[in-house]
């Protein structure tokens, strides 16, 4: 049987066997970051497997589940940053931040952990009235085959019954303590997530007077040491808001971050 011909990023883009050169380049070129990303991720994972969760606590449930989202959406911004998908880890990073904000006001606030909960409800009441206004007939079919009617009638009693009110990502910033995080982190990687102007000029290769010549679509080498960065912070940062629950240990978490932050500073002296 003949082996699979290596495809090219010219081929198939980021799912190309290329790739993988691509990521050897990148751990060499961030080695240290990479390694001290490993040994924070390997105290998060452990600190997860070591919780003990009273299932009668909805605050334990529910910063465990946020822990854990938290420390995922980490571990996969970690993954793109090694391909080079540096607008993607930025979506991600953006994701694990929302899971970080969410974790960190339900642990410092224990009721906001059932408003939280019963923020779902707003949710589905929301996704109902989209439902209600589409237009594609066969899709009106299926919606009206669900009932949506007494579906809306149904939520919006549980919404009364329970007093539920839409949770905003900026409150919950500012219950958790990390507003200012908010207001400089989370916005600086929107632009990903939205796919801004701003953000998609990497797609471009400009000429001197800053004029677009060529769609570009290739892996970002340079200057990812901010996203690791980044991603070290939340990490640890929900580190923080798990110890606050569950009380587990964190001065290794905190120690690892200080090596992330020295490493920044060494990289800025350099020019990154």
């Amino acid at each position: 049987m003949n082996a699979t011909p290596s495809t090219t990023l010219a081929d198939e883009g980021f799912l190309s066997d290329e790739t993988a050169a691509v990521v050897t380049t990148i751990r060499a070129k961030y080695v240290s970051w990479f390694s001290e990303l490993r040994i924070l991720n390997g105290l998060l994972v452990r600190a997860q497997y070591g919780l003990t969760i009273h299932i009668q606590s909805a605050r334990e449930v529910v910063c465990a589940a946020l822990y854990v989202r938290a420390l995922v959406h980490g571990q996969a911004t970690v993954l793109l940053i090694e391909r080079g998908m540096a607008a993607s880890a930025r979506a991600m990073a953006r994701c694990a931040m929302e899971a970080l904000f969410n974790l960190g006001a339900c642990a410092r606030e224990p009721a906001k952990a059932l408003a939280f909960l019963d923020a779902d409800e707003v949710d589905n009441l929301r996704k109902a009235k989209y439902l209600a206004t589409v237009k594609d007939p066969t899709t009106r079919e299926t919606v009206a085959e669900s009932n949506l009617d007494q579906i809306l009638v149904d939520t919006q009693r549980r919404i009364s019954e329970l007093d539920a009110r839409e949770l905003k990502t900026r409150d919950m910033a500012k219950a958790a303590g990390l507003e200012d995080l908010y207001l400089t982190g989370y916005a600086f990687l929107c632009g990903a997530v939205h796919s801004s102007a701003r953000d998609i000029d990497q797609h471009f290769e400009v000429d001197a007077d800053g004029n677009p010549r060529a769609l570009v679509n290739e892996p970002i080498i340079d200057g990812l040491d901010k996203l690791c960065l980044m991603v070290g912070e939340i990490m640890v940062a929900s580190s923080r808001a798990l110890a606050e629950v569950f009380g587990v240990p964190i001065v290794a978490c905190e120690e690892s971050l200080e090596r992330l932050h020295t490493l920044w500073k060494q990289s800025d002296r350099s020019g990154r």
